[in-house]
C-alpha cells in the first residue's frame, strides 16, 4: 500500500493526472496564502466592478498620473496601480505607461479613455431623465470658481447654494477654486459642470452669462518709489514715468483695452491669484493691479496707495459659464438657474 501513497507521505493518492497538489505555503501567521484569482476577460457586459476601475482610469487621465489621483480618488498610488492593472487583465490591453518618463496613455489607453468618458456621459444622462420624469434630482454638480472670488460675491453665491441645497438634498455639491484659465479648462473638459470666472475674450466653446463687475486699480506698497507721491493730486506723477517701474502680470491681458494699459510696464513678477499678487505689491518691489474692495484693509493702514486712479483703472466681468458642446444636467440647470437669481440675471 505504501507504493501508492503520494510522495512526501500526506496519505492522498496521486489521481491519474498526475501527482497530489501540494498544500499553499503557508503564511507568517500559519494561514495559508491565498493568491488573488485571475480578472476575468472583459465580454461586452459592464459590471459594477468595471465601472469603479474605469472611473479610476479617467481620474488617473485626467489628473496626469498616480500621485495627483491620490488626493482625489483618496487612494495610495500602490492602490491606484492595482485597480489599473485590474482593468488592464479585464480589457486584456496595456493602457499607459508609468514610471520614471512619467505617465502616459498607449493608443488603446487613450480609446478606453474616450470611450468611458461616452459611457458615464451615457449613464449622467440616463440619470438626468430619471430625475426630470421623477421630479427627484440627484447625482452631482461640480462648480470651479475663479481664486478669491468670496472678498466679492460671496452673499450671493453662498444665498444660492443654500437655496439649491435645501431643495435638492440628494444632489452632492462639490466647490473648486482655480485661475481663470483653470477655471476656463475645467468646464472646457468637463471636469466642472458651472464656472464663475473672469473671461477676458469670447470662447466659442463656452456660453457665458455676465453676473457682475469688479473695479481694478493700480497700487503700490509703502516702500515702492512712487508710494509717496501717488497721493499728491497737486502734481500727479506722469504716466510714463509710471510705466517705467516693474508690475506684476496680469492675468487677464488678454482684453484689448486693458493690454493697452498695461503696455510699456516690465512685467517682471507674475501671480495666479489675488493673494499672492498683494504680496508682491506689499514687498515694494512692484506695482500690481487690485480691486479696491479688496485693497481698501491695506490702504487704511497706510501699506498701500492708488497709483494714478484716473489713468490706470479697469474693470473685470465675471460670468457664469457652462459648455456649449454638452448641455448641463437637471441639477446643474438648477443650480445655474439659482446663481442667476441670486445675482439678479437672467438666461
Amino acid at each position: 500500500m505504501g507504493a501508492g501513497l503520494a510522495e512526501g507521505g500526506h496519505g492522498k493518492r496521486a489521481g491519474r493526472g498526475g501527482p497530489a497538489k501540494r498544500p499553499a505555503p503557508a503564511a507568517a501567521g500559519g494561514a495559508p496564502r491565498v493568491a488573488a484569482p485571475p480578472a476575468r476577460p472583459f465580454r461586452g457586459a459592464v459590471s459594477d466592478v468595471d465601472l469603479r476601475l474605469l472611473k479610476v482610469f479617467r481620474v488617473v487621465v485626467e489628473h496626469g498620473g498616480f500621485g495627483p489621483a491620490e488626493v482625489v480618488l483618496d487612494k495610495s498610488k500602490s492602490a491606484i496601480s492595482l485597480d489599473i492593472s485590474g482593468l488592464e487583465q479585464r480589457l486584456g490591453a496595456k493602457l499607459c505607461t508609468r514610471g520614471r518618463g512619467g505617465f502616459a496613455l498607449t493608443e488603446e489607453g487613450h480609446a478606453v479613455y474616450l470611450a468611458a468618458r461616452q459611457l458615464f456621459d451615457d449613464l449622467a444622462a440616463f440619470g438626468d431623465r430619471v430625475a426630470t420624469a421623477t421630479g427627484q434630482l440627484a447625482g452631482a454638480v461640480t462648480v470651479f470658481l475663479v481664486d478669491n472670488i468670496v472678498s466679492i460675491a460671496a452673499e450671493p453665491i453662498a444665498s444660492a447654494l443654500g437655496a439649491f441645497a435645501a431643495r435638492h438634498p440628494r444632489v452632492a455639491l462639490t466647490l473648486e477654486s482655480a485661475t481663470p484659465g483653470g477655471v476656463e479648462a475645467a468646464v472646457l473638459d468637463g471636469r466642472a459642470d458651472l464656472g464663475i470666472s473672469v473671461l477676458p475674450r469670447t470662447v466659442g466653446a463656452l456660453d457665458a452669462v455676465p453676473l457682475f463687475e469688479e473695479e481694478l486699480g493700480l497700487y503700490a506698497g509703502c516702500g515702492h518709489p512712487l508710494f509717496a507721491a501717488a497721493g499728491d493730486a497737486a502734481e500727479p506723477v506722469a504716466p510714463e514715468v509710471v510705466r517705467g517701474h516693474a508690475l506684476v502680470r496680469p492675468s487677464v491681458t488678454d482684453d484689448p483695452g486693458f493690454a493697452a494699459m498695461v503696455e510699456g510696464f516690465p512685467l517682471r513678477a507674475s501671480a495666479s491669484n489675488l493673494d499672492a499678487r498683494v504680496l508682491l505689491v506689499l514687498s515694494g518691489a512692484f506695482l500690481g493691479f487690485l480691486p479696491p474692495h479688496y485693497a481698501g484693509a491695506w490702504v487704511a493702514r497706510g501699506e498701500l496707495a492708488a497709483v494714478r486712479p484716473d489713468l490706470f483703472a479697469t474693470r473685470n466681468l465675471f460670468q457664469l459659464v457652462t459648455r456649449r458642446a454638452a448641455p448641463p444636467s437637471a441639477a446643474a440647470r438648477a443650480l445655474r438657474g439659482d446663481l442667476l437669481t441670486a445675482f439678479g440675471r437672467t438666461g
